[in-house]
């Protein structure tokens, strides 16, 4: 992602922090909504044809882990689900290829800060939304999260930066959007906005979205790598070797990475929709550490719906394609399955009961020309797989459940337990954050482990809002045996956070 972090650029930031209070107090300015209803930034203010909504986030977390599953031990030379390597014998393994090895790492702490001020102006159908994002982390971090920046260093950045055109004001039924923006469908387990995470995922991508009474389709081209140099290490030997015209040596050109997906949804009443989504993934050189060349195909489908109380989704989705692995392409075949259920009761103190499972395919044999490993492309972190963030879409059996209640308007608890599991025993155990931790080709058990959450929010007004939340993961054969072959034994994992957040609106 792009740093902005030159002088112009910084001008521009300190430029928008100005601006924002100094319109508001401008007497030429008439607020959309009536003095006499109040003025709430939701409702922006008006400059003559022109709608200004102004909003700010400020967000502060500390996290702490016991025997962190991705620090220390063995460093892997990618991050890529579907990416394997080679061991010494040349055979394959099912993590990518491990450069070294390095101490384990028993404490594990961060504290995060993360800014946002942004703008959205909207005139007659046109919409055009810019949000900077200041995104660190204070302090000393062992051992840091590939995703995050440590020692106090941090990256100012636009996490929106997109223009909007609607057919119409109050009901389009056509509009496209194009420039740097969140993305979420359906429940967010292939394509999600991982808000949790210190920087988010943004997309730079365009869209186009039509709806048609309860029907509703969306076109969606993003671009995950841009087009550019090949690393010399990384280009074919033809390539090394190119010159032109003049016998000068020519730099080798790739395309980057792209993605490309279709979704259509229908609704038939409040407790029954449905929707089908076609996804495509197509990496080249040059591209960063998450991705691996290949073509990956995902076509999925989920039922859903809500009423009274009652919130339910049931998700299927096959992947197809190849992948570059060993000096040849492998043949992707593997799907993945998930449900949730829900039921926000009429109890005292509000509360609610969930259930959930999951499902997905592993890859039971590294040396093959086929690959079943699956791969959730770009997920929501945080939500679906325990607070914790050990275990993503990914040679998983999942099945688990969640309490929570109010006992007072501003106070809500949950409390949630897991039982984690892997689909094949001797494949890769990935993180939500699709992080590899590692694998053991001789484990013989499923039992990843047992996870046991709880949390709490405090919310002493609607913007400002504090939580905490513990959760520990009682390990199983299983994961004990990968952690041991991977270099971080270990056989109780824990993990504790505190957080304050403001929103305006």
């Amino acid at each position: 992602m792009t740093s902005f972090g030159d002088s112009r650029w910084r001008r521009v930031a300190a430029g928008l922090a100005l601006a924002a209070p100094l319109v508001g107090l401008s007497p030429s300015l008439a607020w959309a909504q009536s003095s006499d209803e109040g003025t709430p930034f939701d409702e922006g203010f008006a400059v003559g044809d022109w709608t200004f909504f102004p909003t700010l986030e400020l967000r502060l977390r500390s996290e702490y882990r016991r025997n962190p599953v991705t620090t220390g031990g063995d460093v892997y030379d990618g991050e890529a689900v579907q990416l394997d390597g080679v061991d010494a014998a040349g055979a394959g393994q099912q993590v990518p290829l491990v450069l070294r090895r390095d101490p384990a790492v028993d404490n594990q702490w961060l504290i995060a800060e993360r800014a946002r001020l942004g703008m959205r102006v909207e005139w007659d159908v046109i919409r055009a939304q810019l949000t900077l994002q200041d995104a660190r982390i204070w302090g000393t971090l062992p051992g840091a999260p590939s995703n995050v920046d440590a020692g106090g260093m941090g990256v100012i950045e636009p996490y929106e930066a997109y223009l909007d055109v609607r057919s119409n004001v109050e009901d389009p039924w056509l509009w496209v959007r194009a420039g740097r923006q969140r993305l979420r469908w359906g429940d967010g387990r292939l394509l999600g906005d991982d808000d949790w995470g210190a920087r988010a995922a943004p997309l730079d991508a365009a869209r186009v979205h039509l709806t048609a009474g309860d029907f509703d389709l969306e076109l969606l081209a993003a671009m995950l790598a841009f087009p550019g140099a090949i690393p010399p290490r990384l280009a074919t030997d033809e390539r090394r070797v190119a010159v032109d015209d003049d016998g000068q040596p020519v730099n080798a050109e790739g395309t980057g990475a792209q993605l490309y997906g279709l979704q259509a949804s229908y609704r038939v009443f409040p407790l029954l929709a449905f929707e089908a989504t076609a996804i495509a993934r197509v990496v080249r050189d040059p591209h960063g550490l998450r991705l691996t060349n290949g073509d990956t195909y995902t076509v999925g489908g989920r039922i859903f719906g809500e009423e009274r109380g009652v919130d339910y989704a049931v998700e299927g989705a096959y992947q197809l394609g190849r992948v570059a692995g060993y000096g040849v392409l492998r043949d992707l075949s593997a799907f993945a399955l998930a449900a949730r259920v829900a039921w926000q009761t009429a109890l005292p103190w509000d509360f609610r009961f969930a259930a959930r499972g999951a499902y997905a395919s592993g890859d039971s044999d590294p040396t093959s020309s086929d690959l079943g490993r699956f791969d959730p492309i770009l997920p929501t972190t945080h939500e679906h797989h325990g607070m914790m963030d050990l275990y993503s879409w990914s040679n998983l059996i999942e099945a688990g459940a969640n309490v929570s209640a109010r006992p007072h308007e501003m106070v809500l608890v949950d409390v949630g337990y897991s039982f984690v599991g892997l689909a094949q025993p001797g494949d890769r155990w990935s993180t939500a954050n699709l992080l590899p931790v590692g694998a053991d080709p001789n484990n013989d058990s499923r039992i990843l482990g047992h996870e046991v959450d709880a949390r709490i929010e405090v919310r002493p007004w609607e913007p400002l809002g504090f939580s905490g939340g513990y959760g520990a993961m009682i390990l199983g054969d299983g994961g004990k045996a990968i952690l041991a072959a991977a270099g971080r034994p270990a056989d109780l994992l824990h993990f504790g956070y505190l957080q304050a957040e403001l929103r305006v609106p």
